[in-house]
């Protein structure tokens, strides 16, 4: 079980901003009222998550919340046919589930209820499929605003059960209508357990502070003692903090080099930084085989000289390489590829705390398209060797801000992660996970809590490495 205050993140991008996961509430939920409007008593938040495809599914979280007959224990009681499709009851190993088959369109079952503005709402529910392997997604229709919201998903198999672990907030009160969808019409869709659980603000603020509670504070017992050893009565202590613990950063250009009000303002706020572009290739070495690394040296001294931890942003990018690095037919792109990783991390080896190896993968796989599918992880196993203090991360977008982008879904993140340390050699590779945060309009929280309980399984370090969100009347520009 993985709580969203067990983990360290890194914020970057207009801001890289960083600290434990519990920040992330502060920074974009802050009209939440504090402990004095809890709802003492509510129900307890499920961390739970797994991404293993087990032989059964488990049973649904919160008994299934708002969902009728969520266990199919009352045949296909509460559940429709949606869309060309046939759908019944089965049962295997003693456990009863749905079964969509003869299906003509990715649609399946549904389920139709009302939903509130203002409401959190965390889902969950167990997938299978008879055949082969493809993405099941969960959505919301929403009759008022008319509008769906992907709510979750999941790579689901044939064989054995996947968990979807997902949330949505609604900006209306709506009757709504829960779909299950699955482009492999060839299979027939098997679903189980599903929840829907509804917390108001209240609630979900309480479940919060609990954890923090629990997991960030302890007691301390102070004894003050004399140089004889003779403890003194009523001492006064002043406890200052001296350096935070969090890490807590911001995205820098090269101007900070030039401004020493920017730069005071910087050293006496963040504990990491990020460069922009000066570290990333297509600025270190716009023109083959010329190499200017002026501008990164100087900063990285500066930030060093002032105890700022740095990350290397980035080694290769896919989205974002010279002309010259695109036009290389596969062999001569390894050997300059190879070359790049070599002189950037050979020179920042030891210096950094962290390198966002390939940028990006999942959405611009450049290097797996023209080298294979084993590119990545060969290029996070040189990575690892040039650099053994530097933790070696992964660094996607649209993971936490887009439900519906099926390129970069928590279980392809997995997938992705799963696939580099089963390359010989990387078996024990430690990888961050890199969640970019490009919010627009809004967060959508418990979905976003949902993705760090579903990646939180990996036992892997989780950074949150960018972050911008809408903009509002009083945000510092």
């Amino acid at each position: 079980m993985a709580t969203l205050e067990n983990n360290g993140f890194l914020l970057c991008c207009c801001l890289f901003l960083a600290g434990i996961f519990h920040i992330l509430y502060e920074v974009i939920n802050n009209n939440f009222n504090s402990l004095g409007y809890l709802v003492h008593g509510a129900t307890p938040y499920d961390y739970s998550a797994t991404i293993e495809c087990l032989n059964q599914p488990l049973d649904p979280q919160y008994g299934g919340g708002l969902i009728a007959n969520p266990s199919f224990d009352k045949g296909v009681e509460a559940w429709k046919v949606d869309g060309h499709v046939k759908i019944e009851a089965r049962e295997s190993g003693g456990n009863k589930f749905i079964v969509a088959y003869n299906r003509t369109t990715p649609f399946s079952i549904s389920q139709s209820f009302y939903l509130k503005e203002g409401v959190f709402y965390t889902f969950s529910a167990w997938v299978q499929l008879s055949e082969g392997s493809d993405i099941v997604v969960a959505m919301i229709y929403n009759s008022v605003e008319n509008t769906v919201h992907v709510v979750g998903s999941v790579i689901a198999k044939s064989g054995c059960w996947s968990m979807i672990k997902g949330g949505l907030t609604v900006d209306q009160n709506a009757p709504s209508v829960l779909h299950f969808q699955c482009n492999n019409t060839k299979s027939e869709l098997r679903v189980d357990s599903v929840s829907l659980k509804e917390f108001n603000k209240h609630e979900w603020q309480e479940n919060r502070l609990r954890n923090i509670e629990k997991v960030r504070k302890r007691t301390l017992r102070v004894n003050v003692a004399n140089k004889n050893g003779k403890k003194i009565k009523g001492a006064k202590i002043k406890i200052q903090q001296k350096k935070l613990q969090f890490v807590i950063g911001c995205a820098t250009p090269s101007s900070i080099l030039m401004s020493k009000s920017y730069q005071e303002w910087f050293v006496s706020r963040f504990t990491t930084t990020v460069f922009d572009n000066e570290m990333k290739w297509y600025y270190t070495e716009r023109l083959q085989g010329h190499e200017n690394y002026t501008t990164p040296d100087a900063m990285l001294k500066f930030f060093i000289d002032h105890g700022i931890d740095v990350r290397g942003h980035n080694i290769l990018w896919g989205a974002a390489t010279q002309r010259w690095v695109r036009d290389l037919p596969p062999r001569q792109l390894l050997s300059e590829s190879v070359r790049r990783m070599g002189s950037v991390m050979s020179r920042y080896a030891g210096k950094l705390v962290a390198w966002d190896v390939v940028n990006e993968n999942l959405h611009h796989p450049l290097f797996e398209e023209k080298l294979g599918k084993n590119a990545s992880a060969i290029f996070y196993k040189i990575a690892s060797s040039l650099d053994t203090k530097a933790t070696m991360f992964l660094n996607e977008f649209n993971t936490l801000e887009h439900p519906a982008d099926m390129v970069s879904i928590p279980s392809k993140y997995v997938e992705k992660l799963q696939e580099i340390k089963a390359f010989p050699g990387n078996e024990e590779l430690v990888i961050g996970i890199g969640l970019q945060g490009h919010f627009d309009p809004h967060p959508n929280i418990p979905y976003i809590r949902a993705v760090f309980d579903v990646l939180g399984e990996t036992k892997m370090p989780i950074w949150l490495t960018e972050l911008n969100v809408e903009p509002c009347p009083k945000q510092v520009t």
